[in-house]
């Protein structure tokens, strides 16, 4: 009976811990090239990833706005995407404070 309400219990977190995604994706890494309407990004097990960017992707710094241009290769990045027909399309690029002088983590 234990075992049966422990495994309740991991499935009743797993299932909303994926509900309270709702349905987006966490992408992290460091930018490994930049194209007008992708972020090629680099994670820490070297695996390369590639998400799609549009007019709607809301970019930040430290809670600041900014812009795509202000993104450099080599930058930390959280992007929040969400799953299109197999392509992820980033709603929000957040620089990390792993960029910012003395902010090592």
């Amino acid at each position: 009976m234990k075992k049966v309400l422990a495994s309740l219990f991991t499935l009743v977190l797993m299932v909303s811990s994926a509900y309270a995604q709702n349905g987006m994706e966490n992408v992290k890494g460091t930018v490994a090239s930049l194209a007008a309407s992708s972020v090629t990004l680099t994670s820490t097990g070297g695996k390369k990833q590639t998400v799609t960017t549009t007019a709607d992707t809301k970019y930040t710094k430290m809670d600041t706005a900014i812009a795509m241009k202000d993104i450099k290769v080599g930058d930390h990045v959280v992007i929040q995407a969400t799953k299109k027909d197999g392509k992820l399309i980033a709603t929000t690029v957040q620089v990390d404070m792993e960029n910012m002088p003395g902010m090592k983590m």
